[in-house]
């Protein structure tokens, strides 16, 4: 408040110093020319000018001061509230719009905050209490070896998805943050899918899913830190296609250069995404009625269109359920960027 008053006092002692200079012009100005009833109309101008510059001044200050109050009522505890309209259109209109732009944000920061931690705790919830439950009962009385394995084997599988739950939480901490620090280099993307094409290949072979690929040769695009983010986000959307596709089923993999772009594009002969599901196939933690049954987080498809947006890319999912799916995905190439 009190730097508001000393903006008011600072208007009010130049707008004071405008009058007495105008005052002096007008008042040469009259005695100079002779103007008839010169003095009565100069102070009645001046009256005229002291009142009106006043209220605009109030009326400045006014809007400045109700503008701070309402900011200072408002914390972590209520970014709900806005600030009411004032000013119209004005300077100050538009300072309070922005500043209700910039609580909008944080608002929803916030909120996305509060449900990742949620949605985190339940996630690791179960596999805890799984894993707790487990080594309670393998320790409560003499059992075989083989019961010992079994047990272990059963807290192995509760400590990996745990292990797995969080590795995805941190890459996708990465990719949210400012990546701008990161350094950048040329990967060759066309190195880089045959590595990730090998690992693929593996899974696919243990449920006899044909695989196939067409690669386009030194094909670049540029890596925003380790090229492993990129490896991720290919193997996420690889993974998926072996693990919802049916045993026989087929998998292509297309890398192409188009223009200043690369074109990646794996298309599956899977059990697809239903309409109601492929909307939110990228939204953290979500999972469709069709994969009730099979393991995962739900994260994968959200950090690979994390890391792909970090890299200035996109990506887009089609699918028809009890079909197929096809992920696309476009990278800028290495001449595009600079």
């Amino acid at each position: 408040m009190k730097r508001l008053k000393s903006l008011r006092i600072l208007l009010i002692i130049w707008y004071i110093g405008s009058l007495i200079i105008l005052s002096v012009f007008f008042y040469l100005v009259v005695h100079i020319l002779a103007v008839p009833y010169g003095t009565e109309y100069f102070i009645l101008l001046f009256i005229l000018l002291a009142v009106l510059g006043f209220f605009i001044i109030f009326y400045i200050t006014r809007s400045l001061t109700y503008l701070s109050s309402r900011i200072k009522l408002i914390s972590s505890k209520n970014l709900s509230e806005r600030i009411q309209n004032i000013g119209g259109e004005n300077e100050i209109g538009e300072l309070a719009r922005s500043f209700n732009n910039l609580l909008d944000r944080l608002d929803d920061a916030f909120k996305r905050e509060r449900q990742l931690i949620t949605d985190v705790a339940h996630e690791l919830k179960t596999p805890s209490a799984t894993l707790q439950s487990g080594v309670e009962v393998a320790l409560s009385k003499n059992r075989t070896k083989e019961e010992y394995k079994e047990a272990l084997e059963e807290a192995l599988i509760d400590a990996q998805r745990q292990s797995k739950t969080l590795n995805n939480i941190l890459d996708l901490a990465w990719s949210d943050s400012n990546n701008a620090d990161d350094i950048t280099k040329p990967v060759n993307l066309s190195e880089l899918l045959l590595e990730v094409y090998e690992v693929i290949y593996k899974l696919a072979k243990r449920k006899e899913i044909t695989i196939e690929k067409t690669f386009d040769t030194n094909v670049y695009v540029v890596g925003i830190g380790s090229k492993d983010k990129l490896a991720r986000a290919f193997l996420n959307i690889l993974e998926n296609a072996v693990k919802y596709t049916s045993r026989k089923g087929k998998i292509h993999i297309l890398l192409k250069k188009e223009h200043h772009h690369a074109k990646i594009q794996v298309n599956d002969t899977g059990m697809g995404i239903t309409e109601k599901d492929l909307p939110h196939i990228f939204e953290r933690f979500y999972r469709g009625e069709s994969t009730d049954k099979t393991f995962g987080s739900g994260l994968g498809m959200a950090i690979t269109q994390s890391i792909i947006h970090s890299h200035k890319g996109k990506i887009k999912v089609k699918s028809i359920d009890g079909k197929g799916t096809t992920v696309i995905v476009i990278l800028p190439s290495i001449n595009t960027l600079a």
